[in-house]
Formats: C-alpha cells, sequence, structure tokens
C-alpha cells in the first residue's frame, strides 16, 4: 500500500499535521517509535497523588493556537499566579534581577550584529562588579533556554527575554489532554497509526518515498513529514539515502539542550513554612530551579537542570542524583539531608538526554539558527518535509506552541502542493 503521506513522529507537530491533512482527505500514516503518542508530553500518572509531567508542563503565555485547540477539546486551564524568588549563597532575594540587569538590557537592545551570549557578556560585562550578572544570564539562559552560552544565539533572547514576565498556564488534569484529543480527531479521518516502529532508513526520490522500519516493516508514501526531535536526527539514527547534503548540514546548526527534570513529592509542604506563595526559586545550586504546583495543592517540588551541566550528568544513576537534589534542597530551606529523606515519598527523575526516541529537551537559537531553519522549512525534492518545534519559525521557541505551528505550517505547505498538482 503507498500512502499520500507518512509522518514520522507522534508529537504535537506530527499530530496536527496528520489531522489536518487528513481532514483535507489525504491518507495519512503515523509512524511513532514509542508505544504512545506525545513525545515530550509525557505524563506520570501512577505513584504520586495526582499526574505530574515529565515532559512539557506548562503554556508561555497567552499562545493563540495552543488555545484554539484546548478550547475545541474543551479543556480548562489555569493561570500560574505565584511568586518567583531569588536564593543567592542560601540568602533569600526579594528583589528579583540583579541591579546591572537594566543596564544588561539597554545594552542588549543597542546590538545590531548577532554574536553569543558569551561573547556578548565578555565584550561588555567582564568586569568584577558584573560577576553576579554573568552569572544571572548563565543560569537563566541554561534553565530557561537550555542554551549552551557559547553556542547560543544573543539577539534570539532579546525579544524574548523582554516578555518573560508574560503570564504561565497549567492545562488542568495535564497536557497529555491535548494529544489524546488530536489522537481522537485523526483515528476519525483515513488514518492509521503504528506505534513500536522505528524509523531506521529512508529511501527517497521525487515523489516516492520508502521507509524501513523495525521488525522488517516498510512503507511507502508519496510524501513523508519527519517530526523527530532535533536530537534524533542530530544523532543520525535515522539513514537517508541519497545521504541530505544541505539539509544535513542545517541539522548540525541547530542549538538542542539537555535537561534533567526531578519530581519530588513530600509527605508535607514544608515549603510553606517559609514562604505560601512560593511558585519558581532560581537558585544557584547545583540543581538550580525549583517549583511548586501552584495554584494547585500539590506536596510536589519539581527541579530543573538544564543545559551543559545536565549534559555532564548523562551517565550519573538516579539514586546520586536524587541525592544531589536533596543537597540542594537543603542549603535552600536549611533542613538536613537526612531529614528531607525522610519526609520524601515518592520521586521520579528523566534525563531527557537520555530517553531513546528523543535525545535532549528542546532547542535554542545558535548563530546558525535560522539560516538552519530557514533550509530545513523546504522540502527535499519535494519529497521529505520536516516539521517540529526546533525548525518552527515561530515566536514561542521551545514550546508545544512552536510544534504545533510547525506542524500546522507544514501540512497547510502539502494540502496546496495537492492541490495545484489536480489543477494540473
Amino acid at each position: 500500500m503507498k500512502y499520500d503521506v507518512i509522518i514520522i513522529g507522534a508529537g504535537a507537530a506530527g499530530l496536527l499535521a496528520m489531522r489536518e491533512l487528513a481532514e483535507a482527505g489525504h491518507h495519512v500514516c503515523m509512524l511513532e517509535a514509542a508505544a504512545f503518542a506525545g513525545g515530550r508530553i509525557s505524563p506520570i500518572k501512577e505513584g504520586f497523588q495526582s499526574h505530574v509531567e515529565a515532559g512539557a508542563e506548562f503554556i508561555h503565555g497567552k499562545l493563540p493556537l495552543t488555545f484554539k485547540l484546548l478550547k475545541e477539546a474543551g479543556l480548562s486551564y489555569e493561570v500560574v499566579e505565584d511568586k518567583m524568588i531569588g536564593v543567592q549563597n542560601g540568602i533569600w532575594q526579594t528583589e528579583e534581577h540583579d541591579g546591572h540587569w537594566d543596564e544588561f538590557m539597554k545594552q542588549l537592545g543597542r546590538l545590531k550584529t548577532d554574536i553569543t551570549i558569551l561573547q556578548f557578556l565578555e565584550e561588555n560585562f567582564s568586569k568584577p562588579e558584573h560577576l553576579q550578572l554573568r552569572q544571572a544570564v548563565q543560569r537563566f539562559s541554561e534553565g530557561f533556554n537550555l542554551a549552551d552560552i557559547s553556542k547560543a544565539s544573543i539577539l534570539s533572547i532579546k525579544n524574548e527575554w523582554k516578555d518573560i514576565e508574560k503570564k504561565q498556564y497549567r492545562v488542568k488534569g495535564g497536557y497529555i489532554q491535548l494529544i489524546d484529543h488530536l489522537v481522537d480527531c485523526c483515528s476519525q479521518f483515513n488514518t492509521e497509526f503504528h506505534f513500536n516502529t522505528c524509523a531506521k532508513e529512508i529511501e527517497y526520490e521525487n515523489g516516492n518515498v520508502t521507509i524501513y522500519a523495525t521488525d522488517n516493516k516498510k512503507f511507502q508514501a508519496k510524501k513523508l513529514i519527519i517530526t523527530v526531535s532535533a536530537g534524533i536526527l542530530q544523532s543520525g539514527t535515522i539513514k537517508f539515502k541519497p545521504e541530505l547534503t544541505d539539509h544535513a548540514v542545517a541539522i548540525q546548526g541547530l542549538g538542542f539542550g539537555a535537561v534533567i527534570k526531578f519530581l519530588l513529592e513530600f509527605k508535607t509542604c514544608f515549603w510553606k513554612e517559609f514562604d505560601d506563595e512560593i511558585g519558581f526559586l532560581l537558585t544557584d545550586e547545583e540543581i538550580p530551579t525549583w517549583w511548586t504546583q501552584l495554584p494547585a495543592e500539590s506536596n510536589l517540588l519539581t527541579g530543573w537542570l538544564g543545559g551543559p551541566n545536565a549534559t555532564k550528568k548523562i551517565f550519573e544513576p538516579d539514586t546520586s542524583l536524587l541525592q544531589t537534589a536533596l543537597l540542594s534542597l537543603s542549603s535552600i530551606f536549611r533542613i538536613p539531608p537526612a531529614m528531607l529523606q525522610e519526609e520524601l515519598t515518592n520521586y521520579k527523575i528523566i534525563n531527557w538526554l537520555n530517553q531513546p526516541f528523543i535525545k535532549g529537551g528542546y532547542s535554542y537559537n545558535t548563530l546558525h539558527s535560522k539560516q538552519a531553519i530557514n533550509i530545513l522549512s523546504s522540502p527535499v525534492h519535494d519529497t521529505i518535509y520536516f516539521a517540529g518545534e526546533a525548525i518552527s519559525k515561530s515566536e514561542s521557541q521551545g514550546t508545544v506552541e512552536s510544534a504545533l505551528q510547525s506542524g500546522h505550517d507544514t501540512a497547510k505547505m502539502l494540502i496546496e502542493f495537492y492541490e495545484i498538482e489536480k489543477q494540473e
């Protein structure tokens, strides 16, 4: 059987592309290496008092496509209204930013030529009195963007950091409900899902593609959309015949960060003794970023380690990572690690770099990303299309919104192509 379109990757981008193509009357096949849909939207339902998010958790602002789909699916959401608190050298900070932050943003506003974040700091903020600012910028780059500051573009964060105060939201009951909605929508049309099916090799020519997958499975289509993560693309686990040229170089030009997420559930919300409105804690500890589930009542604390420091811990066992997390919390809250261990009722540590079908967290912009995205936004021989959050031209980079937008844009491109083909 030859499909109109095959899509590799049942994450947000792949599912939305599938739905739109199927609605337009095309026969679409989905190949997914994992046993379930969702990709980096990954809930944990067992062992905790309520569902927790192993992957994507927040909606960063009133993002149009995400909210349109939530409304369509009848899903509710809640605004994250809480305090962002800094803790440096064990001291809880009342000021939100370093004293030099305004100077940093002004200097950033004057910049016209792109350079790396590291180069920008070295050229403009190298004095001893700027040490805390440099550390804060690096921590924020690694924590929020998962970026390596020696590679990341400073201009790409210019507008993003200006809007950092925008409201954040959570989907009540979890992001996976949005995935379930898209799967249900797709199932109503001429579609097929093949889970536990890992694409290994792709043979292609103009208007024809063959995918060789695990268990000696073979699939054929006129068109292919690849929505796997940048980490999978960069790892070379999917082979192309003939080999990609410009697109292969562009894939390596994408920035893709590592992250480890710590989900720790305790007997009590001991952090409320310090402040009952704690939302986010930004610290200088080894596991630097922590957040609560406010406004929901929960005994869960989430820890976050992103960027190169997460990459360094790729081979560290969970037992060791847990002790590092407890030591960080011990320093923040001045509670002995043994007491925190006693308070702990359940935990899960997700090192996304070790997830075999993901190999990382999400994308950030390097100096080469703009050119790379432009190349990857164009198909290979009008046959192989790339989509996903790392390839999106959306301003909301590294988010579910950017994945959805990329899937929508790619589906639209293919639908228009088929319409022109019919007219000819």
